[in-house]
This record gives C-alpha cells, structure tokens and sequence, in this order.
C-alpha cells in the first residue's frame, strides 16, 4: 500500500489530475449575517462580515466557522467536505490514477453549504445568568430595552380626508427567510404618525403586517382596494419594511411578501416596476413611496435564492423621472439597509420618524416636506451606518425634479 502511494505521489509531481487542474488549493465559502458587523473565526484566522464575506477553506477539510457579535448568542456553522463534480470526469479520462493524484492533493474535495446566510439571535436573559460571573464584585445587569424615543408620535389637528396609506411590515416570512428585525415594529409606529401626526383618518390606512401580507394580499390593496378610494387630487402613501430581492437574470427588484420564495420570484414576488405601474395609473395628485428595505441580496433587509451571488439592483424606474411618484429608499442599490438595535428599529426608518417628530422641519416654518425630510435624514443614516456598523447607507430620493421642487407636504 504504501509503495502504490508512493508511486501515485510521484505521477502526481510530474503530472495533474482533472481537479488539480481545474482548481485551487482552497474553496471560497461565502459568509453574510444579520445584522452585519461580525466576526467569522476558522482556522484561527478573523474575518469581518462584510455581508457577504468570503472565507478560504482548504479542501479536504471539515472545519467549523464560529460566527459571534456582541450582544448575540454565537453561532457554529459545521461544513462538510464533499466529492467536486468534476472528479466523476477525472476517472472517466484519467481513471484511477487521475482520481488518486486528486485524493493526495486533496483537490478532489469541495464543502459544503458553500453560500451561507444566518440571523444572529439577541443574548437571552437565561444566557445572562448562566453566564460564568469572571468579577468578584456583584454587577447590576443592563436595563431591559425600552421603547425607542420616536415610538410616540406628535399630535396635530390637522386632517386629511382626501388620503390614503397602505403600510407594510414583514418581520417573519412562512419560507423560513431571515427575519427582518423590527420591520414590524417599524410600520405599525409609522401607521401611528399617519393617523396623529399626518392627519390621515384611520379608515384610509391599511396596515399588512407579517401573515397578513401575503402576495394576494398586496395584490388586493395595490390593485383594488386603492383604486376603489383614490379620486383626482387625493394623496397616497406607501410604506414597506421587510425583505427585497433580486431577480439574478433580469435584474428586476421585488418586494418580498409573507409568502415570498426567493427561488420563485417571478411567482411569488411583488415586482417594483409592477407597484410603480399601479401607483401611476391612480388619478393621485401625488404618492410618497417609503422604502425601508434593499434589492442586491447582499444581506441586511435583502434575500437571494441559494447558490446566487448579490448584484446591484436598481429601485429606480422611467415612469419616476416624469411622473407624480416619489420614492424615498433606505439606501443605493449595492448597499444593505441596516437596522437599529439601540432604537428597535430598522436605522432609516428610525431617522424617517425622527425627521416627522420636528428634527426634519429645517426651515422651521411648521412645515416638514419630503425633500426637507429627506435632507435631515440622509447624512444622519450615513453618519450612524459607518460610526456603529463600519458600513456605508446612502438614502436615496427619487423621482421628477419638478415635483420634488414645487414640494410635498407630510406634515403641516
């Protein structure tokens, strides 16, 4: 036996198997997280999830990436080694010569999952107190979380019956997708600002959150509901807070409903060109489009089908650049949209209310428009999303400089 290995050791110095030929010593193995900002450690090499990150694995091997952050409960993801495709090839042209210089190389192995997308869990009160006590001295434990300082909204008297809302929250998703953090949260506050600070009756707001934002769902709302209300010169506003995707072959952006498969987007999305679409042919004097979600699939409030590499995913949309909609994103097309753990909510929409409470109001006349608001909002993300997450949102206002311009009043 040992002679046979000697002899495959020495075909192996003078030639090379199919797979030593067709690959590296290491495998890439991606690595992304929610929320960004951890730290991958296998092999005793750190790696900063950058979302994704990608970790060189040596083949052959059966490492385990330990994945931690402060303030949540680590995780260990096992990869298996596993037989490349290509092997199968190697013995059909090299036989078993080729398959064993492979084996000694070890280019004969992948591992697998290859492309990995895990939510990091808040430490649990229980962890805390079986946590090993490494002081001497008692230590208080940290107050519970409270409620974030723009959970209550300003009162106005102002009314608007000539409005409309359709806001949404998607937090959890029946496919098992990772969870939004506090998308539900998010759109249930800023239902509240709608109907005590923007002066939409409450009749006129419809709030999906979670199982009741199912893709029929948005098809209802979107479709009928609206239309059946919307009369000339009347006001719509629409808030999302959840997943986005990208369809990888065409590029299209889709809000994912409750129901929602990445692998089957075109069946199970809502497109962003199918709602500007239905928004645009309402006889709406103007509609505010509030996105606090991403497109690329490169983590944060984004998904992708497994096996798909992020790509940059455009919100924008001709009928925007002429039309009567505006659309205010969390951030560019090949960023994520990060969440807020200080605030218990997602970081653009925290400003977004933030903005609504007075800070947003710049030229203080009681007046807060979208672009005002919009440029209070901005170098606030920006500033927080490098300070605490090391990472770069840019928020993003779109739509028809003329109607950007003439201004749209959320708050009078």
């Amino acid at each position: 036996m040992n002679i046979l290995f000697g002899v495959l050791a020495l075909i192996a110095s003078l030639s090379t198997g199919c797979a030593t030929i067709v690959s590296n010593s290491t495998v890439d193995v991606s690595l992304a997280t929610t929320p960004p900002g951890a730290k991958a450690q296998v092999n005793g090499q750190t790696y900063a999830t950058t979302n994704p990150v990608t970790i060189p694995i040596r083949r052959g091997k059966n490492p385990t990436i330990h994945v931690e952050k402060d303030g949540y409960e680590p995780q260990d993801i096992r990869l298996e080694r596993k037989f490349g495709g290509w092997v199968w090839g190697n013995i059909l042209f090299g036989g078993l010569i080729g398959l064993g210089i492979d084996l000694i190389t070890e280019h004969a192995y992948g591992v697998e999952p290859d492309d990995i997308y895990i939510t990091l869990q808040p430490v649990s009160a229980a962890s805390k107190q079986n946590a090993p006590n490494l002081i001497a001295a008692p230590v208080s434990s940290p107050p519970p979380l409270s409620a974030s300082d723009v959970d209550s909204p300003p009162v106005s008297s102002t009314r608007r019956k000539n409005a409309h809302a359709i806001v949404i929250g998607l937090e959890i998703y029946r496919n098992q997708l990772p969870k939004a953090d506090y998308a539900e949260t998010d759109a249930k506050v800023v239902a509240q600002y709608l109907s005590k600070s923007m002066g939409f009756e409450e009749e006129n707001i419809a709030l999906l959150v979670n199982e009741r934002a199912s893709k029929s769902d948005l098809e209802k709302y979107f479709e009928t509901w609206l239309p059946n209300r919307v009369e000339k010169d009347d006001t719509v506003f629409v808030y999302y807070s959840g997943h986005g995707a990208p369809n990888t072959k065409t590029n299209e952006a889709f809000l994912m409903p409750y129901d929602g498969d990445p692998v089957f987007l075109n069946n199970t999305g809502y497109s962003l060109n199918r709602l500007y679409q239905n928004l645009a042919n309402l006889p709406a004097k103007e509609i505010i489009v509030v996105l606090d979600s991403c497109f690329s699939g490169s983590g944060g409030r984004s998904v992708i089908a497994k096996g798909m590499r992020p790509i940059i995913t455009e919100v924008r949309n001709p009928i925007l650049g002429k039309g009567k909609t505006v659309v205010i994103a969390a951030s560019t097309a090949e960023q994520v949209s990060a969440t807020y753990d200080q605030q218990r909510h997602g970081l653009f929409t925290y400003f977004f209310l933030k903005g609504l409470q007075g800070e947003g109001d710049t030229n203080k006349n009681g007046k807060i428009e979208v672009a005002e608001l919009f440029e209070y909002l901005r170098p606030q993300v920006e500033r927080v999303a490098r300070r605490q997450f090391n990472t770069e949102q840019t928020p993003q206002l779109i739509g028809s400089t003329e109607l950007i311009t003439n201004g749209i009043n959320l708050l009078e």
